[in-house]
């Protein structure tokens, strides 16, 4: 099932929950209330009984053919017909539906309606223990019930009528099921209505909603059976689908940065190793005829083979290092950029016996990979070293989570300033002298995996100052942890 297809079902299953609720709702309040209708109606008929008591004593009269006869009664008599509301209208209690019966504490029916003629072949309403218990006054107020008659629904209301006698107002419901069942056919199709339409439209709407997600797959279609990641989304609509396509235009520009950074570094990668294999090669050539060369030019070859082959082992991890992009999160750990400091400045007087380095560090720590720190601090004190004449002082201050390496050579031209830490970028004056170009951009790029900066600048006194700025870990961090 496609997408699209997912929202309407969706959208008809919800709407489809939502009638049906408000649906039974709906029945269950007009059944509610139409029940509630037909108790008021038997409680007003009882209550008018009960205030006008002598039609129905009249009756109770004639029928026991006058044991209980008072002189009184006589303005009651009739004309020997069982109507016993006298002026009270029958449609009171639901027409000819109406039906109203007395019966004494011994369960004996003493008086019946007038109106004979009720939808249920039945003589009078069943009695049972708690009409008796009514009439008898053990049981006190008045009920109501629903009893089933030959088949017929019967709300029936009993209390007592006087001492000894209780009162069953009767009205049968068939009016009512009528008119719920009516009312569960309209409410049944329009439901149904309902959740069909609901289908249809949420066709319409998911066909209106998904475009945007059409142009999002079309692109990225595009884009992988092209590899053209130059192509961009034209969305700018403030909704979550526009905040994906520029999420999605954000993701092409790294992909295009990093694949323009790989093809630029292969492309200076093979340049610049092309000359010292070049160079290797020549003197291996000459050393191949060493029956021609002297002692002395032999072993001035040698030597240059192993300084070249040093070289070209410098340029292959310096490629290696600058090829990575950024080290796995769990091999950060806290460092002391003052013991990696220390360490890095007693290789380079190793290395460049020559160089005077001073050191003015005090503990700072950091968050980070500790080679890959050493390394961008000892890129920075080579690249000091180089521009020092013989004797020169570098010097090496660390201080709140920043490397700061000060010469006191010629310092960077201002054409060369902003490209200090461009790959493979060497000045004028630099290409006479060992390297790879790819120092100061490892600098630059260990500074960019851990959050901080490299900066390069020169100094007011002379000479260069470059700078390896890294978020310190703060007091309430250590605390923390």
């Amino acid at each position: 099932m496609s997408f699209r297809a997912r929202i309407a079902a969706t959208s008809a299953v919800a709407v489809a929950i939502a009638v049906v609720l408000v649906s039974m709702a709906a029945y269950l309040a007009s059944s509610r209330s139409l029940r509630d209708e037909v108790d008021r109606d038997l409680a007003e008929a009882a209550a008018e009984l009960n205030e006008r008591p002598e039609p129905v004593l009249l009756g109770i009269i004639e029928q026991i053919e006058g044991e209980l006869f008072d002189e009184r009664f006589q303005n009651f008599r009739g004309g020997g017909n069982r109507n016993f509301f006298g002026p009270l209208q029958a449609d009171r209690f639901g027409g000819a539906s109406g039906f109203v019966q007395v019966v004494d504490a011994s369960g004996q029916l003493v008086s019946l309606s007038g109106d004979l003629e009720v939808p249920f072949d039945y003589d009078s309403l069943p009695v049972d223990e708690t009409v008796l218990e009514v009439a008898a006054g053990t049981v006190g107020g008045s009920y109501y019930e629903t009893i089933d008659v030959d088949g017929a629904s019967i709300r029936v209301l009993t209390e007592q009528f006087l001492p000894g006698l209780a009162i069953q107002v009767a009205r049968p419901l068939d009016e009512v099921e009528d008119a719920l069942s009516r009312l569960a056919v309209i409410l049944g199709v329009g439901s149904v209505a309902g959740v069909a339409l609901a289908a249809a439209l949420g066709l319409v709407v998911a066909r209106f909603a998904m475009q945007p997600v059409v142009s999002l797959t079309a692109s990225a279609e595009h884009v992988a059976e092209t590899k053209d990641l130059s192509h961009r989304i034209e969305r700018e609509a403030p909704d979550e689908l526009g905040r994906l396509g520029a999420s999605f235009n954000t993701m092409l520009e790294a992909l295009e940065a990093s694949e323009n950074a790989r093809r630029q570094l292969v492309a200076d990668a093979s340049h610049e190793l092309r000359t010292p294999l070049t160079s290797l090669r020549t003197n291996i050539e000459v050393l191949s005829d060493a029956d021609a060369l002297s002692t002395e030019d032999r072993q001035g070859l040698v030597k240059d083979v192993v300084e070249q082959l040093d070289e070209l082992n410098l340029l292959i991890s310096d490629l290696i290092d600058a090829a990575r992009e950024q080290e796995p999160a769990e091999s950060l750990m806290t460092v002391d950029l003052e013991v990696l400091t220390r360490d890095a400045v007693e290789r380079a007087r190793r290395n460049y016996p020559r160089v005077d380095f001073h050191v003015d560090a005090t503990a700072s720590e950091v968050r980070g990979e500790p080679r890959r720190l050493g390394r961008a601090i000892g890129n920075l004190l080579d690249n000091a070293a180089k521009w020092s004449s013989d004797g020169g002082r570098v010097e090496v201050t660390v201080a709140d989570g920043t490397v700061q390496v000060r010469d006191h050579g010629q310092g960077i031209h201002l054409d060369d300033l902003p490209r200090v830490f461009d790959r493979f970028y060497r000045s004028a004056e630099a290409r006479a002298m060992p390297g790879s170009g790819l120092g100061l951009s490892i600098v630059a790029q260990v500074a960019a995996t851990h959050g901080g900066t490299a900066t390069a600048a020169n100094h007011p006194q002379g000479g260069a100052s470059l700078t390896l700025a890294l978020p310190p870990i703060a007091l309430s961090d250590k605390s923390d942890s």
